[in-house]
């Protein structure tokens, strides 16, 4: 990680835009989350914006931008080739991913996988693979994208005369944005199931 990050911070000025757009994209779009560090990316890219190497909100809309053009790739590509061959392409990572999708297809799963490491690159694709609509996906797919970018890019932004610190902590950072989201969530399902069906009183009635 360390010399991911010197190499990252010794790259011309002009590069930075384009590799915190690029490598989010790339990411989530051939699912190679395993090999390319999206989310440090954009951190890092933060810290050059916060050493004034780059304007802030140029590196805030890459990696934004990145994200939203990795996710819809990845989501176009599973609706159009299906389960079979999204299965295939995600090997063992298939099974959580598609667990977390068919526990409840609603929209904030969307919204919670993309702070979830282990979920980030691979729940795009299977989201388009499980025939998630698209009037569902998208939406919370751009707020969570925005949300992340964001956040990511003003973490390296603030911290960016403390790098070691912040390459620490910021895994403990998105695990714990990745488990309030997912607190609250769970909060909602437990709510919703337990809120009375208009048609559960109307045959208590009837009774």
């Amino acid at each position: 990680m360390n010399r991911f990050a010197a190499a990252f911070l010794a790259i011309p000025a002009p590069w930075v835009v384009a590799v915190v757009f690029l490598l989010p994209a790339l990411e989530t779009a051939l699912v190679l989350g395993v090999f390319l560090p999206g989310e440090v990316t954009v951190v890092l890219g933060g810290v050059i914006a916060g050493r004034g190497g780059v304007p802030l909100f140029a590196v805030i809309a890459a990696g934004i931008g990145g994200a939203i053009t990795g996710d819809v790739t990845g989501y176009a590509l599973g609706r159009r080739f299906g389960e079979d061959f999204v299965r295939k392409r995600l090997g063992s990572r298939w099974g959580p991913a598609h667990r977390w999708l068919s526990k409840e297809r609603g929209g904030f799963t969307i919204f919670v996988g993309r702070f979830l490491p282990f979920l980030r690159s691979v729940l795009p694709m299977t989201a388009g693979a499980v025939k998630v609509p698209a009037r569902v996906f998208l939406p919370w797919d751009v707020a969570a994208a925005a949300v992340w970018g964001t956040g990511s890019v003003l973490l390296g932004y603030f911290a960016a005369r403390d790098l070691e610190r912040i390459l620490r902590s910021m895994q403990r950072f998105t695990i714990a944005i990745a488990l309030l989201l997912a607190a609250g969530f769970l909060g909602w399902l437990w709510w919703n199931r337990r809120r009375p069906r208009p048609g559960n009183r109307g045959r208590k009635r009837a009774r």
